[in-house]
């Protein structure tokens, strides 16, 4: 038999303690609110959760900063008077150095993050951005324009963040927010969203919004490869005088917090996957799936030298593999990086990924012989470099033998990442990625180069620019 909701005083909240739900948190002259679940909890700042008080479903939100509660109130009062679909507000509520705003809460909605891949998506799309643009034409812009900040319910998508709303400053503004929700979507999208755009309706210069576009995917990239290296909600990061360790968040496993205190002891041990005088690969076996260990060497005293103050291989593969899971590239998942540091010195460092069954494109093609190439990954490839493409990345070193082909599940991964690079100009990022394809295609001979060559022709553009 369950007890009851234990229950949890404001001051508890304050101090960032939290129990499991359920829990009951008592307000003075309310109701005892029975909080069902948790959405977001920011210790110090916020929690966001959806309670029953008084048989109803409520979504709530505490704030322990005034100027949050501020924010949240203003923009969702704006969003009402204007007449954009929100969640009508139930009640508000302060006491002790805290306040609660109560909404309604939107039983069988959704937001997108997670929903790209269903096949009612493009639906969806297009209900969000015909709410954004009565959003713009109400004369107001949403300034964290992530896709869940947006639910959908029979259809019709609601605003669901106060906080974010401003009013605009004009049409340039309206344009440049739309942007700003274009790139939260993958590159993979490009092509569908231009063809969704009817419903946000009224555009007024496409190249501009183009423009705009890129310019917020940039940013957007920039900001997200900055993350991989601070402790965030997705990152842990820990600096020392001897040392930089960086893990994501949900890999906390015993096991694998041994393997990157000491990746050292891993590498002497386990079987080697490459043992060359740049880089040495293992691959460790563990209790969820295996890993893949790969130490950048210094080659002799020079070279150590030469690094020290640089950027290591191991940091650039790190922020580069979390770049393309961001973007929707397939590549392992890089889940740990140590770098072995004397101050402001870098030594040894060391890349963790999760391992692929997959087998080196090049090796892959020789062994099923001269016949035609699977549909599949044809679209895999194109898939990824159109993508690379539209993120402004580049790989540096496009080989055949950097794709991993995993032909059970279909599934064509990039690897090898130390030399990727984001670009902030045009020009010089399709300079690079014509370069790329020219390396990939100097892989094949005879039939295979010139079927390689007729599938990447599209990619070819003109009149590159600098955004």
């Amino acid at each position: 038999m369950n007890g009851a909701p234990a229950s949890i005083e404001l001051a508890a909240l304050r101090a960032g303690h939290l129990p499991p739900t359920p829990f009951t948190l008592a307000l003075q002259g309310r109701e005892p609110l029975v909080a069902e679940q948790v959405y977001r909890h920011l210790p110090g700042r916020r929690l966001v959760f959806r309670a029953r008080a008084d048989g109803q479903a409520l979504l709530v939100k505490l704030f322990l900063r005034r100027r949050d509660y501020s924010r949240e109130c203003a923009g969702l009062d704006l969003l009402h008077g204007r007449g954009v679909p929100s969640p009508e507000v139930r009640w508000r509520h302060q006491e002790s150095r805290a306040w609660v705003l109560a909404t309604e809460f939107l039983p069988d909605a959704y937001g997108l993050a997670n929903r790209l891949d269903a096949a009612e998506a493009e639906v969806d799309v297009g209900a969000v951005l015909a709410l954004f643009g009565a959003l713009h034409r109400a004369g107001l812009v949403q300034r964290d324009a992530h896709l869940d900040n947006f639910l959908i319910r029979d259809g019709v998508a609601h605003a669901i963040d106060g906080a974010g709303i401003r009013r605009a400053r004009g049409a340039r503004a309206s344009r440049a927010n739309l942007a700003l929700l274009l790139a939260q979507f993958p590159p993979a999208w490009d092509a569908r969203l231009h063809g969704l755009l009817g419903h946000y309706g009224g555009l007024d210069d496409d190249a501009a919004l183009r423009r705009d576009w890129r310019r917020a995917r940039l940013r957007r990239l920039r900001d997200y490869r900055r993350k991989c290296v601070r402790s965030c909600t997705e990152f842990v990061v820990e600096r020392s005088w001897r040392s930089f360790v960086a893990r994501r968040r949900d890999r906390d496993d015993t096991g694998f917090l041994h393997l990157l205190a000491d990746p050292e002891r891993a590498v002497a041990a386990a079987p080697r996957l490459k043992d060359g005088n740049t880089a040495t690969v293992v691959r460790v076996s563990g209790a969820a799936r295996d890993l893949v260990v790969k130490r950048y060497n210094v080659k002799d005293w020079r070279h150590g030298l030469r690094r020290a103050l640089r950027r290591s291989r191991a940091w650039t593969s790190w922020q580069s593999a979390n770049l393309l899971h961001h973007v929707g590239v397939p590549t392992p998942r890089a889940v740990g990086l140590r770098e072995g540091r004397w101050g402001p010195f870098r030594l040894v460092t060391y890349l963790i990924t999760e391992a692929s069954a997959g087998v080196p494109l090049q090796d892959w093609v020789e062994a099923r012989g001269a016949g035609e190439l699977p549909e599949w990954l044809d679209r895999a490839l194109l898939e990824t470099l159109v993508a690379l493409a539209a993120a402004g990345l580049s790989h540096g070193d496009l080989k055949a033998s950097n794709f991993l082909v995993e032909e059970a599940i279909q599934r064509l991964l990039l690897i090898d990442l130390d030399a990727m690079r984001l670009h902030r100009c045009e020009r010089s990022a399709q300079r690079a990625l014509r370069r790329d394809r020219e390396r990939f295609l100097a892989n094949w001979d005879g039939a295979l180069r010139r079927h390689f060559a007729q599938l990447l022709a599209p990619l070819e553009r003109s009149e590159p620019h600098c955004g």
